[in-house]
């Protein structure tokens, strides 16, 4: 044999990944065990700015908005829903006798009926028709 002779040795892949994959584990494993407070403030940064559109999802249009931005308006939002049912609810009959105050006034009960009878007039107004034509032919044989 010659120094310049090439040996080939033919290794399964399936033999070899799972060796690779556990010391690629193994090292990631080992980096972040040596300082998890940094991994973990980093990963709640990322998770926190992540752009998001109106509904929560996430995007990378223009106009998305930081995860905690949206997080902040739902809840703003959320609470602001609640403080004003409870202030509606508290003075219902203060707002009922408002509504019949303004309801007895001249010209709402006026206004009210031609607005119905307007819609009656122009829905009877629409003589929208469809023809629609139906035949059969027979296939020849």
């Amino acid at each position: 044999m010659s120094d310049k002779e090439t040996v080939n040795v033919e290794i399964s892949e399936g033999l070899i990944k799972p060796i690779i994959e556990s010391k690629i584990q193994a090292a990631i494993v080992a980096e972040m065990s040596k300082n998890p407070e940094h991994l973990i403030d980093s990963l709640v940064a990322k998770a926190l700015d992540m752009k998001v559109d109106k509904d929560g999802k996430i995007s990378s249009y223009s106009s998305s908005i930081p995860y905690l931005e949206y997080l902040t308006h739902t809840v703003i939002r959320t609470e602001a829903k609640r403080a004003l049912n409870e202030m509606l609810e508290e003075n219902r009959d203060k707002i009922k006798d408002a509504v019949k105050k303004k309801m007895s006034q001249g010209g709402v009960a006026a206004t009210m009926a031609k607005a119905m009878i307007d819609g009656m007039t122009k829905s009877l107004e629409c003589n929208y028709s469809q023809k629609v034509q139906v035949s059969f032919k027979k296939e020849d044989d």
